[in-house]
């Protein structure tokens, strides 16, 4: 028997339900692969407890097999990247050497045959490439109707717009990766290490598929969708009335809050893309201020009242 042994990296914050179902889901899709396979995987649960108020942690440990879970406690201000940190950080306490590290969001749903479509493409990625590389499991909405998450590219412009490698059933070479589920070898791990330290919130995930294509890796995202997941991010006409609604105080708050994540992408730019930076940059303080100006600029459709 092939043993694999893969560490799972997530953080959680007040989504006790949700992360109780990813965690499911995971499970079941491991049982799945193990019964068609020689190959058997192993996975222990790394999981950040941010400071979660609604039992996440307590419920993590009565639903699974404590052996498989490690709790982390976390400071309550870790946010995305701070808290994938601190899970893959203890991961490494406990082990040498890890085949895989999987980085899977908590609010996502593996879908049964995802870790067989994983290493489909990490099959097809070895036969291409003769090297290990990344691998970005695609997402879709729970109605398969919009593929949300996965493999990115730029999208020409200067605001550095990225848009979503839509899966066609082979697996395709990407150039930004979204960790809702993400598998990362460990020779890939061994050269680019974990997320960027910077990064508070996003775009931690863009940058590592990005530092593992300029180490020279192969980075692919699915051919077919690995999980589910509900598309919770405001259209751009929600966000933009939104805005024009606010105080300029509440535009400050809003655009400055680590959620929103404006340290995190101006570093991104700052650091892949300087011409895109300046833009972001002018573009930030532009709708900030004049929001209405900015909107003109950047047109969108009012919504009916």
């Amino acid at each position: 028997m092939e043993r694999c042994d893969i560490a799972v990296i997530l953080t959680c914050y007040n989504r006790k339900n949700l992360t109780v179902a990813s965690l499911s889901s995971l499970f079941q899709a491991r049982t799945l692969y193990n019964e068609g396979n020689e190959r058997q995987l192993f996975l222990s649960v790394y999981l950040t407890d941010d400071g979660c108020m609604d039992g996440t942690a307590d419920a993590v440990l009565t639903e699974f097999p404590k052996e498989d879970i490690h709790i982390v406690q976390g400071t309550g201000s870790l946010y995305w990247a701070g808290g994938m940190r601190l899970a893959w950080k203890e991961a490494l306490k406990d082990r040498k050497k890890w085949d895989f590290y999987l980085l899977i969001n908590d609010d996502t749903i593996l879908c049964s045959d995802a870790f067989v479509e994983l290493f489909r493409t990490h099959q097809y990625v070895i036969m291409r490439h003769h090297n290990a590389g990344l691998y970005c499991g695609a997402c879709s909405t729970f109605d398969g109707t919009a593929f949300i998450f996965g493999g990115k590219k730029y999208r020409k412009g200067l605001l550095g717009k990225a848009v979503t490698v839509v899966p066609d059933g082979t697996p395709l070479p990407c150039f930004m990766t979204c960790a809702n589920v993400l598998m990362v070898s460990d020779n890939v791990f061994e050269t680019v290490g974990m997320l960027d330290e910077y990064y508070t919130h996003t775009n931690a995930d863009w940058a590592y598929g990005i530092e593992a294509v300029r180490h020279g890796f192969p980075v692919y995202v699915t051919g077919k969708v690995c999980g589910l997941c509900e598309n919770d991010h405001p259209t751009e006409i929600m966000e933009a009335e939104k805005i024009i609604s606010m105080t300029l105080a509440e535009r400050k708050a809003f655009f400055n809050h680590p959620l929103r994540g404006t340290k995190d992408r101006l570093y991104f730019m700052w650091k892949y893309n300087k011409i895109r930076f300046f833009a972001l940059f002018f573009a930030r303080k532009l709708n900030i201020y004049f929001p209405r100006i900015y909107y003109r600029l950047v047109p969108y459709r009012p919504s009916e009242s």
